[in-house]
C-alpha cells in the first residue's frame, strides 16, 4: 500500500503506545482515521491531536474481546468513512506469572483480546474488502510470537497464533487483491507490560508482600523500558514496511536472525535454553538488590 492520502484506516488500541503513534503518523500522511480503544479519555486526547492536523478522524469505544462491539463499530466506520483501505489490529494485553499461577480466566482474557479480536475484525471487515478486491490488513503481533521468549505464556501463545494466521492469510488473500502484513515489535516503550497484571506464587506473596513485589517488578520493567525503542521511531519503520507490502515488518533485524535460526534445530534449542537462563539470572540479581534470594521461591 504505497499511497495513504485520502484513504481510510481502522485502528484498534489507539489511545497509547504503538496505536497512538500509528494514528498520528498516518494522519500526517493525510489518511482518514477511525480510532478505537476502551480508554476513552486518552483516545479523545489522540483524536484532538489528529484534528489539529486537519484530517478526518472519528473515535469510538471498542472492547475488542466482544464481537458485538466489532459489529457496532464496523457499521459506524462504513457510515462515516465508507470502504476500508487499511485495517490495523493493534490492541493487546499481557498477564504475567508462572504457568502454575495463571488460571484459565487469565488465559482466556489474553487470548480473547490478542487473538479473538483479530478474528472478530476479519469477520466484520474482510467481506467488504474482498468484494472490492482491495485493501491492506495489518496485525500487530510481537517478537514473542516468533520464539519462546520470557514473556508471559498466554501472551506468547496468542502472538504465535496471530503470526500463523497472518502467514496463512498472506498466501490465501494475495490473489484476491488483499495485502497482509504482520508486525513483530521488539521491546517498545509502551505500557503493555508495565500495566500488565502479574500473578505471584502464594509462597513469595506471603513472604514478601504484594506491595513490595509490585515495586520490585515495576523497577525491573523500568530498567527494561530505559533500553526500549520509542514507539514513534518503531512506527516509522512499520509504515515503510506497509508501503512495501511486506509480510513480516520489524524494527530490529535480529528478529529475522531468530527466524533463520529455526532452520538449525540444535542451535535454536541451545538459544532458547540460554535465553531463559539469562533472564532468570537477571531477575535473581534484581531481587538481590532488595535483599531477597529469588531461589528460595522457585
Amino acid at each position: 500500500m504505497q499511497e495513504f492520502k485520502d484513504k481510510n484506516c481502522f485502528l484498534t488500541g489507539a489511545a497509547s503506545g504503538i496505536g497512538r503513534s500509528f494514528a498520528l503518523a498516518l494522519a500526517k500522511e493525510r489518511m482518514n482515521l477511525f480510532i478505537t480503544d476502551i480508554d476513552m479519555e486518552n483516545l479523545e486526547k489522540v483524536k484532538r491531536e489528529i484534528e489539529k492536523l486537519g484530517v478526518n478522524v472519528y473515535a469510538d469505544k471498542c472492547d475488542v474481546s466482544k464481537i458485538e462491539d466489532f459489529e457496532h463499530i464496523a457499521k459506524e466506520f462504513h457510515s462515516k468513512l465508507g470502504d476500508i483501505d487499511l485495517l490495523i489490529n493493534n490492541a493487546g494485553i499481557a498477564i504475567g506469572g508462572d504457568i502454575l499461577e495463571l488460571d484459565l480466566k487469565d488465559w482466556k482474557k489474553v487470548i480473547d483480546v490478542n487473538l479473538w479480536s483479530v478474528i472478530y475484525s476479519l469477520k466484520v471487515f474482510l467481506p467488504r474488502m474482498l468484494e472490492r478486491g482491495l485493501g491492506h490488513l495489518v496485525n500487530v503481533a510481537s517478537g514473542a510470537g516468533i520464539f519462546g521468549s520470557s514473556e508471559p505464556l498466554s501472551y506468547i501463545s496468542s502472538k504465535f497464533a496471530v503470526i500463523g494466521l497472518s502467514e496463512a492469510l498472506f498466501g490465501q488473500l494475495h490473489s484476491r487483491g488483499i495485502n497482509v502484513s504482520v508486525i513483530i515489535p521488539s521491546y517498545i516503550k509502551t505500557n503493555i507490560f508495565s500495566s500488565a497484571k502479574i500473578k505471584y506464587s502464594k509462597r513469595i506473596l506471603n513472604a514478601v508482600g504484594k506491595e513490595k513485589l509490585d515495586k520490585i517488578y515495576q523497577s525491573l520493567l523500568d530498567e527494561m523500558a530505559s533500553k526500549a525503542i520509542p514507539p514513534d521511531r518503531a512506527v516509522s519503520k512499520y509504515i515503510n514496511g506497509i508501503k512495501k507490502n511486506q509480510l513480516y515488518i520489524y524494527d530490529m533485524k535480529s528478529l529475522l536472525t531468530l527466524l533463520a535460526l529455526k532452520g538449525n534445530p540444535q542451535q535454536y534449542e541451545a538459544f532458547l535454553i540460554n535465553y531463559n537462563e539469562n533472564n532468570i539470572k537477571i531477575t535473581k540479581q534484581h531481587f538481590q538488590k532488595y535483599g531477597i534470594n529469588f531461589d528460595d521461591y522457585i
